[in-house]
């Protein structure tokens, strides 16, 4: 395939893609969509925007990157999110990410989204306030449950109730790193994901029965910033 030139060509690169992504399998139509209501152009600096389109990690600044949307895509689809779901992002970078996760939980749901790094944080809300005013899935105004927090959100955050989803956006070096803490976070039936900065994406899911665990090797990850990376 050529290059893609605008967001939706963007999106339609990384359904074709799917079936080749780290072991294959149909994107989610609910993912895709999202996607192509979340520009990813205006989640960049000035100076990285003509990257945009391109289906790679792209800089945003402090040694940061804006994640490889075919990553964003996988990972959001392995979390499944729906209407109503209380979700949880660690690592927020310039809100890409937590944009489309606001429009897969709208309505009735909510976003939060962490970054250690005060001037991606103040980047990240200028970015989704911007992004999000005029998109809707199930009505205008239905993604506005999204708060973006400037804090260290690795040993999660306290809550007044559970998250159904967690993710990290960063990678996180093991055995260093600790799930319980994130865990101890999760609703039943709720799921964390994360990858290694260089290794595995894991899933866990916690349901009556117990944990089921999940991986998918050959990611790499920006490290994760925080007490518990």
């Amino acid at each position: 395939m050529r290059f893609a030139e605008t967001n939706d060509e963007l999106v339609d690169s990384i359904e074709y893609r799917a079936d080749y992504y780290l072991g294959g399998g149909i994107r989610d139509g609910r993912v895709l969509a999202a996607m192509r209501l979340v520009d990813r152009a205006a989640f960049l600096p000035p100076r990285s925007r003509a990257a945009a389109y391109l289906d790679e990690p792209v800089d945003i600044g402090q040694g940061q990157t804006c994640s490889q949307p075919s990553m964003v895509a996988f990972m959001l689809d392995k979390l499944g999110i729906g209407p109503g779901m209380r979700v949880l992002e660690v690592g927020a970078g310039s809100g890409y990410a937590a944009a489309i996760a606001a429009l897969l939980c709208a309505p009735g749901g909510s976003v939060t989204a962490a970054e250690i790094l005060p001037e991606l944080a103040a980047m990240a809300r200028a970015n989704c306030a911007a992004a999000l005013g005029g998109a809707a899935l199930g009505g205008r105004g239905g993604a506005s449950a999204l708060e973006v927090l400037c804090a260290d959100a690795s040993e999660g955050l306290p809550v007044l109730a559970l998250f159904d989803r967690i993710f990290l956006s960063a990678g996180v070096s093991r055995p260093a790193f600790r799930e319980e803490p994130l865990l101890e976070l999760m609703s039943e039936g709720g799921i964390l994901l994360y990858p290694e900065a260089r290794g595995n994406m894991y899933r866990i899911t916690r349901s009556a029965s117990g944990l089921k665990r999940d991986s998918w090797p050959g990611v790499a990850f920006v490290r994760l910033r925080g007490r518990n990376s």
